[in-house]
């Protein structure tokens, strides 16, 4: 497969990228699977003007057979 990096803000143009997780009580979890534990959500935002600029699952296996 093909990797992704996001190098710059598309709002604003900077370069001055940051890491954050969204965990706790904001996982995703499968939809239908109502014991799943989900995964929580890695994000690259923008540290300037504060948009997230990429988003992913840490853990997509789990979503595998939810449509």
């Amino acid at each position: 497969g093909r990797t992704y990096k996001a190098t710059e803000c598309p709002k604003c143009g900077s370069k001055e990228l940051g890491k954050g997780v969204q965990d706790s009580y904001a996982v995703v979890r499968p939809l239908y699977k109502k014991v799943s534990l989900g995964s929580s959500i890695e994000l690259t935002i923008c540290t300037d003007c504060g948009l997230v600029v990429e988003s992913y699952v840490k853990h997509p296996k789990k979503f595998k057979g939810t449509i």
